[in-house]
């Protein structure tokens, strides 16, 4: 794909790009992560536990709509800035869709094994949807040939997993939230409210020319992104066919000026074995509204011929909570954290994994262990939380454990009600768990 930018000047830009004023006759795409929140799916398929530690920026907030002109003129603001209600009418592929399909290309920078190279490893997934709630996603070999299929019921939270190599289906819990609503409902809140998931606020949207994608002219609009306070806002450029003025294709990077048509890995060697690899960025491209889809696709049942497999939602228990707030405090200085639920700086955690297992501390080890030991048991939420929508009663889990020292065996860290139970039980420093009274608790109770 050509992706280089049209340079021409800003009035040029916005009579060739946009032409006519367009009826609201437009088509869009999806997001996976994950991120952010998601979730999020990595932008590339993990290949050891180390590189599954190193987070991806969720993708789920990328915004992709169509241009509406009102009254003849597109709503600008300075700087090539674009206002919300350019958004406000319905967009075909985001809002209410019924089919669609779309191919998804990663690119992971590896590193070799003696840490000296680095080169771009891509890989292209094929996905459909279909309503209500229902997501399929094809794995590709080497070859491109099918090796694995996900198909997921967003309604349900189940997955059939189906290995056509060993022929086995396997019936589990879904990875993520799928959303019931579509794979890209997240976009019209992006582009109208420009805050997406009530959570990451959009900083801007504007128009950044025009590139080529998929042999298409496409006028391109940027949104900037605010996932992470720290890093700044994140890059995600959305490609329109100049043409139809549908959506042709996303562009998600977790550095905002990489580009991997002018990286510089992309003219190395692909060696065969490496020491590391980092999601850098992928693209959503090949995107088609109302395709002609079979139902029997989406199915829950496995294929006749394969052999079957239903497990059961992976959960995490009370002890396993209670360790893993233990682990994370030790990492963290042995002080608890402000949040059960971000309970370690991700940073700091993503360099300690990096390190050759002889350079890593006693706290350092115990946290990557536990990290890998629930990501096996694919486990993708933060532990406690995963632990207090599984085992505990709604809205009865209070954290109060900010800045408490471990070891401290009268210093409460949380309470709460296991579910069908009708004792509260508390989590203190000292990493006990016991039944108490609301006599006990520093707080009083609704009634």
């Amino acid at each position: 794909m050509n992706t280089a930018l049209n340079e021409n000047a800003w009035e040029d830009r916005l009579r060739t790009g946009l032409g006519e004023a367009p009826a609201p006759d437009f088509e869009t795409w999806r997001i996976r992560r994950a991120e952010a929140l998601d979730a999020l799916k990595p932008a590339i398929v993990p290949q050891t536990h180390r590189y599954r530690r190193i987070l991806v920026t969720s993708s789920k907030w990328i915004a992709a709509a169509a241009i509406i002109l009102a009254t003849g003129l597109f709503l600008l603001r300075p700087g090539n800035s674009i206002g919300r209600t350019a958004f406000a009418g319905a967009i075909p592929g985001v809002d209410d869709p019924l089919t669609m399909t779309w191919t998804t290309t990663y690119y992971a920078r590896a590193t070799s094994v003696d840490g000296k190279r680095t080169w771009l490893q891509e890989e292209r997934r094929l996905h459909a949807y279909r309503h209500p709630g229902r997501y399929r996603e094809t794995f590709l070999d080497k070859e491109g040939q099918p090796r694995m299929i996900e198909i997921t019921d967003a309604r349900t939270g189940r997955m059939l997993v189906l290995d056509l190599k060993g022929k086995k289906a396997v019936l589990k819990a879904a990875i993520g939230h799928p959303d019931v609503r579509g794979p890209f409902a997240w976009v019209g809140e992006a582009l109208r409210d420009r805050m997406v998931a009530k959570v990451l606020p959009v900083k801007s949207v504007s128009l950044q020319g025009t590139r080529e994608i998929d042999g298409l002219q496409a006028n391109v609009v940027r949104a900037m992104i605010v996932e992470n306070e720290d890093r700044g806002p994140a890059r995600r450029d959305f490609l329109f066919d100049r043409k139809s003025k549908r959506l042709a294709a996303i562009y998600v990077t977790n550095e905002n000026d990489f580009d991997p048509e002018t990286a510089p890995e992309r003219k190395q060697a692909v060696e065969e074995k490496s020491s590391m690899w980092m999601p850098v960025a992928r693209w959503e491209h090949e995107i088609v509204v109302d395709p002609k889809l079979d139902a029997a696709d989406f199915r829950l049942d496995p294929p006749a011929g394969y052999a079957y497999e239903a497990q059961a939602k992976p959960t995490i228990t009370e002890d396993e909570m209670a360790g893993f707030l233990g682990a994370a405090a030790r990492f963290n200085g042995d002080v608890f954290p402000d949040s059960p639920f971000a309970a370690f700086d991700q940073v700091k955690f993503n360099a300690a994994s990096l390190k050759q297992p002889a350079a890593q501390t006693a706290a350092e080890k115990e946290l990557i262990q536990l990290h890998d030991k629930y990501l096996t048991r694919e486990v993708f939420q933060p532990p406690a939380r995963r632990f207090v929508d599984d085992q505990t009663e709604p809205d009865t889990f209070h954290y109060v454990g900010a800045g408490a020292k471990i070891g401290q065996a009268d210093r409460l860290v949380a309470w709460y009600t296991l579910k069908n139970g009708s004792k509260l039980r508390a989590l203190y420093a000292d990493l006990s768990v016991k039944d108490v009274t609301p006599a006990d608790l520093p707080l009083s109770l609704p009634e």
